[in-house]
C-alpha cells in the first residue's frame, strides 16, 4: 500500500515537472496607447518557451485589424536563456493609424509546435490634430529654405588640419634637396 502511494507520488512528480518545462508564455505589448494620426506605435509580441520547440508567429500582410496598418514586421530577435534550455523570441511589428478611433487589438496567435497560443488583447487610441477653425488667420503656409550663414570660426579646424602636414611636408622635402658636402 504505502509502496504504490510512493509510486504514485512519484509519476506525479514525473508529469508535473515535464508539464513545467514545456510552459509555453505569450505576451503583447504596445509602446503608445495613444498616438496622434500618423504616428507610430511598436507592438512587441514575446514567446518564451524550452529552446527544443518552435514557434510560428502569425503573418500579417498589410493591416493588424482594420484602420491599424503595419509599416514594418522587424525580423524575430531571439535570446537564449537558462544555459540554453529556454529561449525568448520578440517579435516587433511597427503600425500606424490615419483614422482617429479607439482600436481593439484582438490576441495575437502564435503556434509552438503545432499548439496555439494567444496573447492578450491590445487597446491603440488615435487622436485627430486639434485645429482651430475659428482664427484661420492664424495658419502660416510653407517656409521658404534659408540659406546657411558662413563662418570662417567652422573651419579653422580643418584648415589647421590639412595646412600642418603640408608644411611639414615642405619643409621635409626643402631639407632633403639641400646637400652638405
Amino acid at each position: 500500500m504505502n509502496r504504490n502511494i510512493i509510486l504514485i507520488a512519484l509519476l506525479g512528480l514525473l508529469f508535473v515537472s515535464k508539464a513545467v518545462a514545456q510552459s509555453v508564455t505569450v505576451e503583447a505589448k504596445i509602446d503608445s496607447l495613444q498616438i496622434l494620426i500618423g504616428e507610430q506605435a511598436k507592438v512587441q509580441l514575446q514567446v518564451a518557451m524550452d529552446a527544443k520547440q518552435r514557434a510560428i508567429f502569425p503573418a500579417y500582410t498589410d493591416t493588424l485589424v482594420r484602420g491599424v496598418e503595419i509599416i514594418e514586421t522587424v525580423k524575430p530577435d531571439t535570446q537564449f536563456l537558462n544555459d540554453r534550455q529556454r529561449m525568448l523570441i520578440t517579435q516587433e511589428y511597427i503600425v500606424t493609424s490615419f483614422d482617429s478611433a479607439l482600436y481593439y487589438l484582438p490576441p495575437m496567435p502564435v503556434t509552438v509546435d503545432g499548439k496555439e497560443y494567444r496573447s492578450k488583447a491590445l487597446a491603440l487610441k488615435v487622436y485627430s490634430m486639434p485645429v482651430d477653425t475659428l482664427h484661420p488667420d492664424q495658419f502660416f503656409g510653407q517656409k521658404t529654405v534659408m540659406k546657411a550663414p558662413f563662418a570662417w570660426e567652422d573651419w579653422y579646424g580643418l584648415i589647421g588640419c590639412f595646412s600642418i602636414p603640408c608644411i611639414a611636408f615642405t619643409r621635409l622635402i626643402d631639407l632633403s634637396d639641400h646637400s652638405y658636402t
